[in-house]
């Protein structure tokens, strides 16, 4: 949590083409998503109207348009495309995705990909 922020977050689990194992490439695999994003308490004009606040909607909507990308190999592509929807909304100064594969290894662990950034590191980032 960020002190003096409003956090709008969002947890889901879609059907995600990705990965670079072999028997991960037969089809969508089971992905948890956790996606957070912050704006100062200050920034908020009127905590009573939706324009004004981090609409979680828009969030959700990118995490669940992931499930018709084609296969990719890592999910940190996944991760930059919500991290873009995030810093979509201009009242956003920070964010963090999370994705984590369930099944991947059969019950014997969890691999996951997470990514934490300012507005300012992600402009900076290469498009």
């Amino acid at each position: 949590m960020l002190t003096n922020h409003w956090c709008a977050s969002v947890d889901a689990t879609i059907q995600l083409r990705t990965g670079c194992n072999p028997l991960e490439q037969h089809g969508p695999q089971a992905v948890q998503v956790h996606a957070d994003a912050w704006a100062p308490l200050a920034a908020v004009a009127d905590p009573h109207r939706i324009e004004d606040v981090v609409d979680y909607e828009v969030i959700y909507l990118a995490i669940r348009k992931l499930e018709t990308d084609p296969h990719h190999i890592c999910l940190e592509t996944s991760i930059l495309k919500v991290m873009d929807a995030i810093f979509s909304m201009p009242i956003v100064t920070q964010a963090a995705v999370s994705m984590h594969k369930p099944h991947v290894y059969n019950g014997g662990g969890t691999p996951a990909i997470s990514l934490n950034l300012t507005r300012a590191a992600w402009q900076a980032l290469p498009r």
